[in-house]
């Protein structure tokens, strides 16, 4: 594939248009066709002056686009025979403990979010602890955009993994289900897995990713350290949203966001080229140039459908697939952190992919991502991923799915219904939720349409319903 026959003056409007809709103040993009970057461009500002441009160079955090990366490092661990995908995890950590032992969770579990974990306070918990808050901040930004209110009463500070081993061996939860029965997204597993890495290979997560990974893709610019992130040129500002008398305010920031037993869950900092590179090695089964990282086989594995994630989404080692997709299928993962947001990925069948940094939590990264691979694939800049049937809900079925719907991280999902709609409520914001089938709903948030799906007990009424990724236990009635 030629640079010219990527339409970047289509995609340099659409994506401004976005920008200036959701208020966005910079992002970095790059394209690869090929194994090659075919477009790399920083748009807006990476400040608070709004003087200093974001470039393909710029640092941003880049959230969950880290898993990949560790579930790449299990991957290249399993090929040295180190690990197997299939051990337990109490193999590499016995004081791995959870409600029920445990004995049956593995590292592949563990890499598809099906270890039965729910969504837990601990990531919230450590990221208060060592996270310098900002003036009138007033909650956490948990990662890939959640949010967990402040503590008003003493936390553990989980900041080493045996302080999130002694967290989970506490039994203060219960398990969702059998390891395999449920996909909730998990940030404790995958921190846990830098722990299996660091005890399958006698060397520190960040030291092995590092050598292995980064260092070989020549991705100079990509590191776990927030000092030294910190101490280059070119790092942006993080930027977040908050709600005033006159309205919703952009506001600055440079108090990173710091967990340290999470790295290996998302706390990498990159930048758009180095990205690229490592999207590159992807689409040319694992190797870029002379470098192989893990074999064809093994990239193969972790872009694969192992586990159903959402309606037309199913989650692999680090990634999800989107099968036919127009005739293709799309990989990709996202992520969000205070002042991060990220979405990244690759069309195999194609052999093209892209990346986009964004510095403001919650920004569309995820809609100009998927604006640049519909270029690439040659289908309308504006397609969406999914589309729904959108229609009415039975009379009868209406009242069983109403409740309170509280998770472990922070989040609150409270269901009613009004005049034979079914109406979400979400901190101040309201959406009415139509029926796509008869266990799952949809709503448009942000010019994206959102998944709710609903799991039935024998009583025939909601216990849980599945949200962002996550397996969400009611806790209430309205």
């Amino acid at each position: 594939m030629k640079p010219m026959e990527f339409r970047s003056g289509e995609f340099e409007e659409y994506a401004a248009h976005l920008m200036e809709e959701e208020k966005v103040p910079g992002l970095a993009v790059a394209v690869v066709a090929g194994g090659e970057v075919v477009y790399a461009k920083g748009f807006g500002h990476r400040d608070q002056a709004g003087r200093l441009p974001v470039t393909p160079d710029t640092i941003f955090g880049v959230a969950s686009l880290t898993k990949s990366v560790t579930a790449l490092a299990v991957m290249r661990l399993a090929e040295e025979r180190k690990l197997s995908l299939d051990d337990p995890v109490k193999r590499y950590l016995p004081g791995f403990d959870v409600p029920g032992g445990g004995d049956e969770i593995t590292i592949h579990h563990f890499l598809l979010h099906t270890s039965g974990l729910p969504p837990l306070p601990a990531l919230g918990y450590s990221i208060r602890a060592h996270t310098v808050p900002d003036h009138r901040e007033e909650e956490t930004h948990g990662e890939d955009g959640g949010q967990t209110q402040a503590a008003s009463a003493p936390t553990p500070p989980i900041g080493t993994y045996d302080e999130l081993l002694g967290y989970l061996g506490s039994g203060d939860f219960s398990m969702l289900g059998r390891p395999g029965e449920f996909c909730s997204y998990s940030n404790d597993a995958y921190a846990l897995l830098g722990a299996v890495i660091e005890r399958a290979s006698g060397e520190t997560y960040e030291d092995y990713v590092t050598e292995h990974i980064l260092k070989p893709l020549g991705m100079r610019r990509s590191t776990f350290s927030l000092e030294w992130a910190l101490s280059r040129a070119d790092v942006t500002t993080l930027f977040y949203k908050e709600e005033t008398d006159s309205g919703e305010e952009v506001r600055a920031s440079n108090n990173w966001q710091v967990a340290p037993p999470y790295l290996a869950c998302g706390w990498l900092k990159s930048t758009a080229l180095d990205m690229a590179k490592y999207i590159a090695m992807y689409v040319s089964g694992g190797s870029l140039g002379r470098c192989r990282v893990v074999s064809a086989d093994s990239i193969a594995k972790m872009c694969g459908r192992h586990h159903a994630y959402t309606r037309d989404r199913w989650y692999g080692y680090g990634w999800s697939a989107r099968p036919d997709y127009h005739g293709f299928t799309l990989v990709e993962h996202s992520g969000g952190l205070k002042g991060v947001n990220s979405n990244m990925g690759f069309v195999p069948d194609r052999g093209v992919g892209a990346v986009v940094l964004c510095n403001l939590s919650g920004g569309p990264a995820g809609r100009i991502w998927l604006a640049a691979v519909n270029l690439l694939l040659g289908i309308p800049i504006d397609t969406p991923r999914s589309v729904y049937r959108k229609a009415p809900w039975p009379a009868d079925l209406l009242p069983r799915l109403t409740g309170r719907f509280k998770s472990g991280e922070g989040g609150e999902v409270v269901l009613s219904a009004r005049e034979g709609a079914l109406v979400a409520a979400m901190g101040k914001k309201e959406y009415e939720v139509f029926m796509d089938r008869e266990d799952l709903g949809v709503y448009a948030a942000g010019g994206v349409d959102q998944e709710v799906k609903f799991y039935f007990g024998p009583d025939g009424r909601v216990w849980a319903i599945g949200h962002g990724g996550r397996v969400v236990r009611k806790t209430g009635e309205v």
